[in-house]
Parts: C-alpha cells; sequence; structure tokens
C-alpha cells in the first residue's frame, strides 16, 4: 500500500460523515469531467496544496459512493496524467490508487 492512502481514505470516510462535505484536500467526482481546463485547475490547486490533495472518483456530488469500472480508471489514470504534464507549468507529478470503499461501514481500519 502506498504510504499516502491510509490518509487519503481517512479524509474520504471524513467527507462522507453527516453533514458530507468535501474537503480542502479532497473532491469528489462521479466521473471524469470532459472539462479540461476544469480538472487542470483542480490539479493547480491540489499542487499548491503544502501536502497535496485528493481525487475521489466514484462519489457523487451529494456524497453518495457510485464507484467507477475498471476501463473507467483507465482514462483517468491516462487523462490527469496527460493534463499534470501538459496543461501545468511547472509540471507536477501525480499519484493514484484504485481502493475498495465500505460505504456503508465507511470507518477505516487503522
Amino acid at each position: 500500500m502506498k504510504i499516502w492512502v491510509p490518509k487519503a481514505m481517512e479524509l474520504l470516510a471524513a467527507s462522507l460523515e453527516e453533514p458530507r462535505h468535501e474537503l480542502n484536500e479532497l473532491d469528489w467526482k462521479s466521473l471524469l469531467s470532459p472539462d479540461k481546463k476544469r480538472l487542470s485547475e483542480h490539479l493547480c490547486a491540489f499542487g499548491n496544496l503544502p501536502g497535496g490533495g485528493y481525487l475521489a472518483f466514484g462519489v457523487n456530488d451529494n456524497g453518495s459512493v457510485c464507484g467507477v469500472g475498471n476501463a473507467e480508471v483507465q482514462t483517468i489514470v491516462l487523462q490527469l496524467g496527460n493534463l499534470s504534464r501538459s496543461a501545468l507549468e511547472p509540471q507536477i507529478a501525480i499519484d493514484y490508487s484504485v481502493e475498495d470503499f465500505d460505504c456503508a461501514n465507511s470507518r477505516v481500519p487503522g
């Protein structure tokens, strides 16, 4: 497991507790937006945030977990990687992990 995943999962769990809300360090996305400018703005904002930030795909705007399929994961990874290299100056490094999230029990094991 990558060292940043537990923190990301804790933030996701906290954001999905009532009242459900996005955090400065974490944005929900149901799917990849076709708006490359908006995605670049998210990447830039996280790149300027001390410690970076997280995009959690598979979560609707209302905080309900909808998940993403394997094909969607590959598209998301490719497009965000391309944007981080070509649309931002300076370029930023991004990483990803595909994790299962139990929305019925959003407590992340320690």
